[in-house]
């Protein structure tokens, strides 16, 4: 696992969302990533169109599957493409009862939102109210250069 956690999202432009989604879709596309691989029908439409990009390079084929890797001017496209869209995810670090879990979301408040939904089934008393006088929130400061 990487320092950089997944999104969910979906991009509209084809071309930077199968760059997303060949990288995992990262948080920061300029950081490190736990995947970089793209695969599809070796004499497909998508395989010709990705062997044309400068932005991916053929990462190997195996019988009717070519396999293609992000390049560096690929993420950069990438990371450019998230900014000029005005992509708001971020990594947040949220701290409850001493410890501290790294939260991808769009805000402070939804990254809180996020962390209570995911511990609330283990603290069956807690209610969102008594989480987020507890809590704490704050723009993660290693991450993110989208």
């Amino acid at each position: 696992m990487t320092n950089n956690p997944r999104v969910n999202r979906y991009l509209k432009d084809k071309a930077m969302d199968h760059i997303d989604h060949a990288l995992g879709r990262p948080v920061d596309p300029m950081g490190e990533t736990y995947r970089n691989h793209f695969a599809t029908g070796a004499n497909g439409q998508v395989a010709k169109m990705f062997a044309a990009s400068p932005n991916r390079s053929k990462a190997g084929q195996r019988d009717d599957m070519a396999y293609f890797a992000v390049t560096d001017i690929g993420r950069k496209a990438l990371s450019a493409h998230l900014k000029q869209i005005g992509d708001k995810h971020r990594l947040f670090d949220v701290t409850y009862q001493g410890q501290t879990q790294a939260v991808v979301a769009e805000s402070a408040s939804k990254a809180k939102y996020s962390l209570w939904l995911d511990i609330s089934d283990c603290f069956c008393d807690l209610t969102f109210a008594k989480f987020t006088r507890a809590a704490s929130v704050r723009l993660t400061q290693k991450a993110v250069a989208v």
